[in-house]
């Protein structure tokens, strides 16, 4: 006999959270959809309330006041907290792909803002899964591509993410709210036939004619996901053996006797470590630019993609952050010693140092003048231009990485090898 959808997701979560029963905030991602909403009742019946969060992400485009008001009640019936955060579409790029990058960065920014560990759960289903592969199938993605979304993982700035309904239909998570009396809320958008995802589901009655069900798709990202590890395992001991990282850069050999289709993935993940999440966050360069970029280095000529500077230089290739790409100044808080900058550095003080005044976070930029003993270093100066400096007001008061310290010290908290891990 099948487990009933709740017996269902507590063995869902059970064998994804390290710890689901005890410890952590868990932030349920819900927007008002049948998918998310099943998400947070199910939460809400398997969890302790009091470690659950829910928030939405309002994106300005459309109004959503009875959505949000919809999930807000719910949420304060089920004696859950609701928070609505905010994003906003500058206009450029794809809609819904800015939409995505967007909506996870508001929520990772909402959980660096909290004082505990802090992991989000989605409501993303077998039916999203089987979405998302048709798509990439499309785009002419490869193995990491095609396996699809993952039930755990972590964003680059190491948001945990569990998504513990992949098993399940939409149709079941439906009839299952209709059972028990929980409305939702249907997104417009979902039927706008100028959005891929929407395109993808539209074509899925004509492909199951031809045997390409969801089923067959999601089976095609479980078979990927299996090859995926094995090549990430051997990727790692690839770029331990032939690759190596000097504080935010990556230096690649320019020429490869074997391993050419391992150094092309290895090359187009290392823009992805180095271009951090102004170069697209979750997600690494697209795989014809990247070829395109490799072909060009392999040519003698260097380039930019994806917030990265790629440098070719005799025997190897130096893959810089481009200093044009770095976040916008960040204010240093003098009462916490620690800050993370681009997604990569953690800033701190050393101890005992005291810093006062209304200090700024930026790139070092052209105040490398004002370093002058930087070639001491043995970095480049476009490497050093991109990396991070404490000033006040026009003067310069650190610049770790450059050899000016000055009471603070600055470090990549992970390095190439376990970012690939992650993928």
């Amino acid at each position: 006999m099948r487990l009933t959808l709740p017996d269902r997701f507590r063995d869902q979560i059970k064998g994804l959270l390290v710890d689901p029963w005890d410890t952590g905030l868990v932030v349920l991602a819900v927007s008002g959809g049948s998918d998310s909403t099943a998400l947070m009742h199910l939460a809400a019946g398997s969890m302790d309330r009091r470690r659950l969060h829910v928030v939405t992400v309002d994106h300005g485009l459309r109004d959503v006041a009875d959505e949000m008001a919809l999930v807000a009640a719910q949420s304060t019936a089920l004696g859950l907290e609701h928070s609505v955060l905010n994003w906003q579409w500058d206009g450029q790029g794809n809609l819904q792909a800015a939409a995505r990058i967007g909506r996870w960065a508001a929520i990772a920014q909402w959980a660096a803002d909290q004082p505990e560990d802090v992991c989000c759960m989605t409501g993303h289903t077998h039916d999203d899964q089987a979405e998302t592969v048709l798509m990439r199938l499309a785009r002419g993605s490869g193995v990491a591509g095609l396996a699809g979304m993952q039930s755990v993982g972590a964003t680059p700035t190491g948001l945990r993410i569990c998504r513990p309904l992949l098993q399940e239909t939409r149709t079941d998570l439906r009839a299952w709210l209709s059972e028990h009396h929980v409305t939702w809320s249907d997104d417009p958008s979902n039927n706008d036939a100028r959005f891929d995802r929407v395109k993808a589901r539209g074509m899925q009655d004509a492909l199951g004619e031809l045997g390409l069900t969801s089923d067959r798709l999601v089976q095609t990202a479980e078979h990927m996901q299996a090859a995926r590890r094995e090549m990430t395992d051997y990727a790692v001991m690839i770029a331990q053996t032939h690759i190596t990282q000097t504080a935010g850069d990556v230096v690649f050999p320019a020429t490869w006797s074997n391993h050419g289709d391992v150094a092309i993935r290895l090359f187009r993940h290392a823009l992805h470590f180095v271009g951090g999440s102004a170069g697209g966050g979750d997600y690494p360069p697209r795989s014809d630019a990247t070829l395109a970029l490799w072909q060009a280095a392999q040519n003698g000529q260097g380039g930019t993609l994806h917030g990265c500077l790629v440098n070719v230089e005799d025997d190897h290739w130096r893959i810089s952050r481009e200093v044009a790409a770095t976040p916008a100044p960040a204010p240093w808080d003098n009462l916490n010693c620690d800050l993370m900058w681009d997604n990569r550095w953690l800033l701190s003080q050393v101890s005992g140092a005291e810093m006062q005044g209304d200090l700024i976070v930026r790139a070092l930029g052209d105040a490398i003048k004002d370093v002058p003993n930087w070639r001491d270093v043995g970095l480049p100066r476009r490497s050093l231009m991109a990396s991070p400096a404490v000033v006040e007001g026009e003067t310069l008061i650190a610049a770790p990485i450059a050899g000016h310290q000055n009471g603070f010290d600055a470090r990549i908290v992970a390095d190439f090898a376990s970012f690939l891990l992650c993928r």
